[in-house]
C-alpha cells in the first residue's frame, strides 16, 4: 500500500520493501524515512531527508552499488518529473551522508526493492519533489581549481572526489583552472555571476583568500561602496563559498569542518547549510590592501613568508626551512599596537562549534544594527617576536588547538596575540605549545592575548632598550618585518585592521564536538 497527501512538502508514504534481502516496512513522513524489519530479529533505522544527497533508480538490485556511482550525463539528475520507466526498474537507491569519526561525513546508500515498478516510480518522484522543495542544495556552482597549491593535487582531487559527487547530486559546474596569482580574484571581479548559486574553490587558504577578496570587492563595486574608506559598511556577497582543501595546511577548511577530509567538505557544500564568517579589512594610508580570514602576523611569521618566497621550488617544505632559519635568528621588532577591545575574555571558552551561541548572538545584533558603545581603545608598546591578529582559531592537523583556541568564526572580533621578544628558549616553548593538544598560549607568561574589534599597528625604530635585552639578543638587526596575511606577503607595515562581522557565508554545518557520540537510537542522520 502506498499513499500521499496533497502537500508537496509533507507527503506520507507507507509500503513494504526488501532491504538487504530482508522484508521491511518503510515509512516516509515529515522528512523522515524509517524502515523496520518485518520479523525477528527486530531492528529499526531512521534517515533524515536533510542528510539525503540524491534518490535514483537501480537497474539491478542484486548488484552492490557504491557511492558515488554516476552513469548519467550532467544535468539529467534529480528532475522533478519522473521519466518513462522501463519495466526492469524495480528498485530505488537513496544516497545519503552519515557522520563518521572525528568530524568526517561519508557518502552511503540504501537500496529498496519492490516488485511493482509503479510503486518505485511513485516513491522516487515523491522523494525527489520533497528534496527539491525543502533542500538548500546549490544547483549551479562556479569552481576554481588551483593545480599548483600544496602537493599539486588540486586537479586530481576535483576529478576523482569532487566531480563525481556533484554529478551524483545534479550540481552543474563551471570549472576554471587558475593560471597564476589572483586569477580567481580577477575573474570574479569581471565575470558574469548570473545563474550561479555558489562559488567553490579547490585549493589552499590562499585560493580561498582570492575568492572572498574577489567577491567582496565585486559586491562593493556593484553597490557603489567605496571600499578604500576604512569606516565603510560593506555589503555581504550574495553568493556563499565552499572550500575544498588541497593546500599545504588548509587551516580554514579545518576550522569550518574540524577536518581536512575532502569528501566531508564536498558533502557540506551539497547540504547547502551556511554559517557567517568574519572577514578583516586591512587599510594603510586611506587605501584598502585586502581582506584576510585566518591570521595576519608581523615579526617571525612575516619573516618566514618573505624568506620562503626564495625557495618556492621546495614546495611546502620551504616553510619548514625558512621557519628553522628565522627561529634561531630570533629577531625582535619594536611596535605600537592600539586596540578597540571587546568586552569578552579571549581566554575563556567555549570553542566555536556547531550552532555556536556566541556567533548566533552576533548575527542577531547585526540584523538589528546594534553596536557596542562601551569598548575603549588601549595602546601597547614594546619589542615583539610576533604580533598576530587571529580571526579564527587557526587549528590544523599540526596545531590541534590553533593559535587562539577560543576565537570564533562569526563573533565580530579578532584575538590579538602580543608575543614579547625574549630568549630563544621561550620561542621553542611557544612552538611546542602551538603543537600541543593540552596546552595553550594562555599558559605562557610572555604572551598577552586581547580580544578586539579593531587594531592599528605602527612600526617603531628598533633599539636596544637595556643591557638585559642586549644579553638576550646578541645580534640586533635594525629594520622592519612584513605582514604574513593568509600566507601572502603584505609589505606595508603601518596598518589598520577592522573586523566585518559575518561578511561572508560559508558552506558548513559547523564543527562538531569531538566528544559527541552517535545517537543511541540508531539514527543515520544528524541530530
Amino acid at each position: 500500500m502506498s499513499g500521499g497527501d496533497s502537500s508537496q512538502h509533507n507527503p506520507v508514504l507507507l509500503n513494504t520493501f526488501i532491504i538487504k534481502r530482508k522484508k521491511c516496512r518503510v515509512y516516509f513522513h515529515r522528512g523522515i524515512l524509517t524502515w523496520e524489519t518485518d520479523g525477528s530479529p527486530y531492528s529499526q533505522q531512521t534517515l533524515l531527508m536533510k542528510d539525503v544527497l540524491a534518490v535514483d533508480y537501480v537497474h539491478n538490485a542484486d548488484k552492490s552499488v557504491c557511492c558515488p556511482v554516476v552513469e548519467q550525463q550532467e544535468g539529467n539528475k534529480n528532475d522533478t518529473d519522473v521519466p518513462t520507466q522501463p519495466s526492469h526498474h524495480t528498485s530505488l537507491i537513496i544516497h545519503y551522508a552519515a557522520k563518521g569519526t572525528k568530524n568526517t561525513w561519508r557518502c552511503q546508500n540504501v537500496i529498496l526493492n519492490h516488485t511493482d515498478t509503479r510503486q518505485i516510480a511513485s516513491w522516487v518522484k515523491t522523494m525527489r519533489n520533497y528534496l527539491n522543495g525543502s533542500s538548500k542544495h546549490p544547483k549551479r556552482v562556479m569552481v576554481f581549481v588551483n593545480p599548483y597549491g600544496g602537493k599539486k593535487k588540486g586537479l586530481k582531487i576535483f576529478e576523482k572526489q569532487v566531480k563525481p559527487l556533484f554529478l551524483l547530486t545534479g550540481i552543474k559546474t563551471n570549472v576554471m583552472i587558475t593560471q597564476g596569482p589572483k586569477h580567481a580574484q580577477d575573474t570574479l571581479l569581471h565575470c558574469s555571476l548570473e545563474d550561479i548559486d555558489a562559488v567553490v574553490c579547490v585549493g589552499g587558504d590562499g585560493t580561498f583568500a582570492e575568492v572572498f577578496n574577489g567577491l567582496v570587492l565585486r559586491t562593493a563595486k556593484d553597490k557603489g561602496i567605496d571600499y578604500n574608506d576604512p569606516d565603510a559598511k560593506l555589503p555581504s556577497p550574495f553568493l556563499p563559498v565552499g572550500v575544498i582543501p588541497s593546500g599545504s595546511t588548509d587551516t580554514m577548511a579545518y576550522c569550518f569542518h574540524g577536518t581536512t577530509d575532502v569528501q566531508t567538505a564536498v558533502i557540506h557544500i551539497i547540504f547547502g547549510d551556511t554559517v557567517g564568517l568574519d572577514l578583516c579589512s586591512i587599510h594603510s594610508n586611506a587605501m584598502l590592501l585586502g581582506f584576510y580570514s585566518s591570521v595576519i602576523s608581523y615579526g617571525y611569521l612575516g619573516d618566514v613568508i618573505r624568506d620562503s618566497e626564495k625557495f618556492r621550488w621546495m614546495g611546502p617544505r620551504r616553510y619548514d626551512y625558512s621557519g628553522f632559519k628565522k627561529f634561531f635568528a630570533n629577531k625582535g621588532y619594536e611596535g605600537e599596537v592600539s586596540l578597540r577591545k571587546a568586552s569578552c575574555d579571549p581566554a575563556k571558552g567555549p570553542k566555536c562549534c556547531k550552532k555556536c551561541e556566541r556567533c548566533e548572538l552576533e548575527q542577531e545584533k547585526n540584523k538589528t544594527s546594534s553596536t557596542s558603545v562601551t569598548e575603549d581603545w588601549k595602546t601597547f608598546r614594546g619589542r615583539y617576536f610576533m604580533v598576530n591578529g587571529v580571526n579564527v582559531c587557526c587549528a590544523c592537523e599540526r596545531s590541534p588547538n590553533g593559535i587562539s583556541p577560543y576565537a570564533h568564526l562569526g563573533d565580530g572580533c579578532i584575538d590579538v596575540l602580543l608575543i614579547r621578544h625574549t630568549h630563544v628558549v621561550n620561542n621553542l616553548r611557544l612552538l611546542l605549545t602551538l603543537t600541543s593538544k593540552r596546552k595553550t598560549v594562555f599558559d605562557l607568561p610572555f604572551v598577552e592575548v586581547h580580544r578586539a574589534r579593531e587594531l592599528t599597528f605602527r612600526a617603531l625604530p628598533t633599539t636596544v632598550s637595556s643591557p638585559q635585552m642586549e644579553r638576550y639578543t646578541p645580534q640586533l638587526i635594525p629594520g622592519k618585518s612584513v605582514w604574513n596575511c593568509d600566507g601572502e606577503v603584505q609589505n606595508e607595515t603601518d596598518i589598520r585592521i577592522r573586523v566585518h562581522c559575518q561578511l561572508l557565508k560559508i558552506f558548513t554545518r559547523g564543527r562538531e564536538n569531538f566528544a559527541e557520540e552517535e545517537c543511541a537510537c540508531g539514527c543515520l542522520g544528524s541530530t
